[in-house]
């Protein structure tokens, strides 16, 4: 029997433990199945036991060490990098002859570097694991190391790393299993519940989260997670362009050119049974889903609504989900179907409300006139309309700032914005990959124009800047790099504060101080934003008597 552990990093300790770690769950039913003997050790559920904090490495060590483990995952997305890092060097500690694999978000886009950054680490999984893991487990039960056979890996070798051949995405979705919910430490995930989106979802006892939804209909420059199945897999390989990193083919598209692959759902009775599930074993009494675009797939979801209501289940087990402003736009009746069937709340990424920024950066496919039609398409179906803005934009201006400022105001949203971070994997990321690695060593910049004669120091300074950056990487509201063209990284946590606390007059001051500073014309604002602003009123009122 092969031993199976997956190790869950603690993650974004500001706040609770909120969602199940799905892939765990997944790979954990998979190795079941195999008749394998799997564990999961959650240290984000377990950090609640000790007031939130990251555990010790002592009682990391103890408790890898029950058992001989044969073969150890660790995943994550980029946000998880730093703390992956440390584990892994923990994990080898405890359990020196297991096979440690990384997979997930945070090393699915650059494998070869992470193995680089993480020498613990003995091979990488790149993209949807469920296929590739059970056929490195039965390699593993055959007793062998060599795993060359196995589709989808980047591999440690003696002089480096070797990818082995793509893994095509899994065909039919319905095929995979509900997660393991027992490998879970599933009470303390319903001791924190309740969530702010909806009076249902604050007042809920226990709620679960789900997802079933791979890849992204929407091609967001600023996105890594829908590239986990959009990704050219022969750009991972090395064999092209990372920047053209937002396209990916499916082994069984190739012939037909496919790159804009639409999301991937399983059946609607396979989304319905697996919440009956939950219902039976847990008596939730609200689900999350956290499918990114469920609104985009008006078919999908239409049916899912049905099933769901005929099952009754739209009187015990309200939900929410995630949503996008075209789609809604377009067909604002699927939100009063939605409704009907016991959703709560919709949430959308609205980004920004300026349409040079929606069309020149952000990639979505959406303008200001879709955002404001979902606004009063919640509002008319009875939901109280949830969205999400980022600012520090590649071409963003302090006029387009705020367009945003002004939407909010206009239509009575609360909002604190993200701060744009080009997570690895995402467009942005590979398009401005030089002025990101420059910010954490001032060297890089410096050697511009003679890369040839540092063509050795700046491979390793590029990957120590690499190491800093996704160890800064957090949940897009910490300091880290920035891709504005315009404002530096402290000036847009100050205009971050403003526009939450819809301080404009306050931000038109900071505007104009800089302008005169600087004579940038990114801070010069536009005529219509002068109501607004302290500075134009006193100079318009004092004028006169200056200039006596």
């Amino acid at each position: 029997m092969v031993n199976v552990l997956f190790v869950i990093p603690e993650i974004r300790l500001d706040g609770k433990p909120l969602h199940f770690p799905f892939w765990a769950g997944i790979l954990g039913a998979i190795i079941e199945q195999k008749g394998g003997n799997v564990a999961v050790l959650d240290l984000n559920a377990l950090r609640m036991d000790f007031d939130g904090n990251e555990l010790s490495e002592e009682i990391i060590l103890a408790e890898i060490s029950r058992n001989d483990w044969d073969l150890i995952g660790i995943g994550g997305l980029t946000t998880t990098y730093k703390r992956i890092k440390e584990l892994s060097s923990i994990i080898k500690k405890a359990s020196p002859n297991s096979i440690l694999v990384g997979g997930g978000g945070f090393a699915t886009y650059n494998p070869d570097e992470i193995l680089k950054l993480i020498p613990e680490m003995d091979l990488i999984c790149m993209g949807e694991g469920e296929e590739t893991f059970a056929e490195l487990y039965d390699q593993i039960e055959k007793k062998t190391n060599d795993f060359s056979s196995v589709n989808g890996l980047c591999l440690r070798t003696n002089d480096g790393f070797e990818f082995t051949a793509p893994r095509a995405l899994i065909p039919d979705l319905n095929t995979i299993p509900f997660p393991n919910y027992d490998l879970f430490e599933s009470d303390i995930y319903f001791r924190y519940s309740p969530i702010a989106f909806s009076l249902e979802s604050i007042n809920s006892k226990k709620r679960a989260s789900v997802v079933w939804e791979r890849g992204c209909p929407r091609g967001c420059t600023f996105c890594s997670h829908n590239g986990m199945s959009r990704i050219d897999l022969q750009n991972i390989y090395g064999k092209g362009d990372r920047k053209k990193g937002e396209k990916l083919v499916r082994a069984s598209d190739k012939e037909n050119n496919t790159f804009q692959l639409p999301a991937r759902w399983p059946t609607p009775r396979y989304a319905v049974d697996n919440i009956k599930l939950l219902k039976e074993k847990f008596n939730v009494d609200f689900i999350s889903i956290l499918d990114e675009n469920m609104t985009s797939n008006k078919k999908w979801t239409m049916e899912f609504c049905k099933l769901y209501k005929e099952e009754g289940l739209d009187k015990t087990v309200k939900w929410g989900t995630l949503g996008d402003a075209p789609s809604i736009a377009t067909f604002p009746e699927l939100v009063k179907i939605m409704k009907d069937a016991g959703c709560c709340y919709i949430s959308c990424g609205f980004e920004s409300a300026s349409d040079k920024v929606q069309k020149e950066d952000i990639g979505k496919g959406q303008n200001n006139t879709h955002l404001v039609k979902t606004i009063y398409a919640m509002k008319e179906a009875g939901l109280t309309p949830i969205s999400t803005f980022m600012i520090g934009n590649f071409h963003e201006n302090i006029d387009d700032l705020m367009e945003t400022v002004y939407f909010w105001m206009e239509h009575g949203i609360e909002c604190d914005p993200f701060i744009c971070t080009p997570y690895v994997g995402s467009p942005i990321y590979y398009n401005n990959k030089t002025f990101i690695l420059q910010q954490y060593d001032e060297r890089l910049r410096l050697v511009k124009g003679k890369e040839d004669q540092y063509r050795d120091e700046i491979a390793k300074w590029e990957l120590e800047a690499l190491d800093k950056f996704m160890g800064e990487c957090g949940n897009a509201t910490d300091y880290t790099a920035t891709v504005s063209q315009y404002f530096t990284i402290p000036e847009l946590m100050a205009i971050k504060q403003f526009m939450h606390k819809k301080e404009v007059s306050r931000l038109l001051q900071m505007a104009h101080r800089r302008f005169e500073e600087t004579g940038l014309p990114q801070w010069d604002h536009d005529e219509k934003w002068s109501k607004f602003c302290n500075v134009c009123t006193s100079k318009k009122a004092l004028l006169p008597k200056l200039n006596q």
